[in-house]
């Protein structure tokens, strides 16, 4: 039997960094809106049964105007107003679940290019574990700050670049957004809010080929050449 599962795609973003002047999930990308690119990446996954689309306030007609006519047989596509941070989208998105899933599935809406193979190892490992999370391994040197004033180098083949998808069991991600509601925990993505306030040890997941996620202009332009070719 197979689990179902929900997506939530935070795109709340103002997109300040990229200059446009507009919402960073309504941005064009080789003719389509950039959230409409992301959830293509999820259409063929058969478990997601509901995906909600937390968009920024004032433009949830534009953001379903932007997905209209996408072809996801067997899922309900949502969108709902967000909230001031990622960590209250999240949490607005979980509350508008409408579907009795076992997992949900974390994922930006910033991230057009995440592959198949790396959202089914998420969700398996999940499904698996209760967490799971894409990262990849930095490709420059890393530094830290340190107290005096300098820096000192790290070991990048022990560090890890967070990434999305995350995805997790419902009843684990509902416990842990309730208790950081309750105790003003604050965390920048949902694993270590799993972590910080359930003691949930989380599985990571390598990601396979490129899931830039769009933050400046530079990104967009990446984006928009590989989608291109």
């Amino acid at each position: 039997m197979i689990e179902t599962t929900a997506l939530i795609v935070p795109a709340a973003g103002s997109g300040t960094r990229l200059g446009m002047g507009r919402p960073k999930a309504l941005i064009d990308v080789g003719g389509l809106a950039l959230v409409r690119r992301t959830l293509m990446r999820f259409v063929r996954v058969s478990e997601i049964v509901e995906a909600l689309v937390v968009a920024p306030g004032g433009f949830i007609p534009d953001i379903q105007q932007a997905l209209v006519g996408l072809d996801w047989p067997g899922c309900e596509v949502r969108v709902v107003a967000g909230g001031d941070s990622r960590q209250e989208s999240v949490r607005r998105g979980i509350e508008a679940l409408l579907s009795p899933v076992e997992t949900v599935c974390i994922h930006d809406a910033a991230r057009p290019l995440v592959s198949q193979a790396t959202i089914q190892a998420v969700l398996a490992a999940a499904r698996a574990m209760g967490a799971a999370i894409a990262a990849s391994r930095p490709a420059d040197s890393v530094r830290e700050d340190t107290a005096d004033g300098k820096t000192r180098p790290l070991d990048r083949s022990r560090l890890w670049l967070v990434e999305t998808p995350q995805a997790f069991a419902t009843d684990l991600l509902r416990r842990a957004h309730d208790r950081a509601r309750a105790t003003g925990v604050v965390a920048t993505d949902d694993a270590s809010l799993v972590e910080s306030c359930c003691g949930q040890a989380v599985r990571i997941v390598e990601s396979e080929g490129l899931n830039v996620k769009v933050t400046r202009a530079d990104d967009l332009k990446l984006v928009r050449r590989i989608l291109e070719r």
